[in-house]
């Protein structure tokens, strides 16, 4: 049906050159055509096993903080994380020795090249957006704002990039919390004159003796004398 449609609408000229490899911006593009390029057979819905060649449907943030808090979302994936419930990858061997995870699941047309799909393309109301961070912290490490390895995840390399994009406009937006790194300042910078005061009253203090540094050992400092033990003899003949 859609092959038949696209052929027609080709024929009469209204597809742009930029709308020939772009199935999106040809659904956008017959839309407003009054046409209708795809059906819901073509959808690939969470209850399809086999989802190679078909579409991922759209959804909007709005929707998938509903999904998220709904019964269906809870039968399915409880309270665990859903990289640890739904999905796991086909290998027999060591973490470290995985191969890395695939480029992408989805292609530039928006239609699925895999049946088995990563934990976040799998499910048509996933996608990482930084107004939804409750979706984000399943694949962070607790209490942190750094992504889990995707190689225990399950993610393919294009998600991963967009869980690290979406972090980092979320921290921006303030709508996931995060620690600042402490920072060490040299007060001499702010305050000469009152360190140059502690300097003279440590050189009153001390006299000429110089202090110990900092990168310098106790043992250093303190050199204590070492202790000659005796030799010892081994006894010889004592049967």
């Amino acid at each position: 049906m859609f092959l038949k449609q696209f052929i027609a609408a080709f024929n009469q000229n209204i597809i742009p050159v930029r709308y020939e490899r772009s199935f999106r911006g040809l659904k956008k593009l017959m839309e407003r055509q009054g046409l209708v390029p795809f059906s819901e057979d073509d959808q690939a819905f969470n209850q399809l096993e086999r989802r190679a060649g078909m579409l991922k449907p759209v959804h909007t943030v709005e929707e998938q903080i509903e999904y998220m808090a709904s019964e269906a979302y809870w039968n399915v994936y409880k309270d665990r994380p859903i990289w640890e419930t739904s999905w796991k990858r086909n290998l027999r061997t060591q973490l470290k020795w995985q191969p890395p995870t695939r480029l992408f699941c989805i292609d530039r047309n928006g239609r699925f090249n895999v049946n088995n799909a990563c934990p976040v393309c799998r499910d048509e109301y996933f996608f990482f957006d930084y107004r939804n961070p409750k979706l984000m912290q399943h694949f962070l490490q607790p209490g942190t704002d750094l992504p889990i390895s995707n190689l225990k995840t399950g993610l393919c390399i294009e998600q991963t990039v967009n869980l690290q994009a979406q972090v980092l406009k979320a921290k921006e937006n303030g709508t996931l919390p995060f620690n600042v790194e402490f920072r060490y300042f040299d007060y001499k910078e702010w305050y000469p004159e009152l360190w140059k005061n502690r300097e003279d009253e440590t050189t009153k203090l001390v006299g000429d003796e110089e202090l110990p540094k900092r990168n310098v050992s106790v043992d250093d400092v303190y050199q204590n004398p070492d202790i000659v033990f005796p030799i010892h003899n081994r006894d010889v003949n004592t049967k």
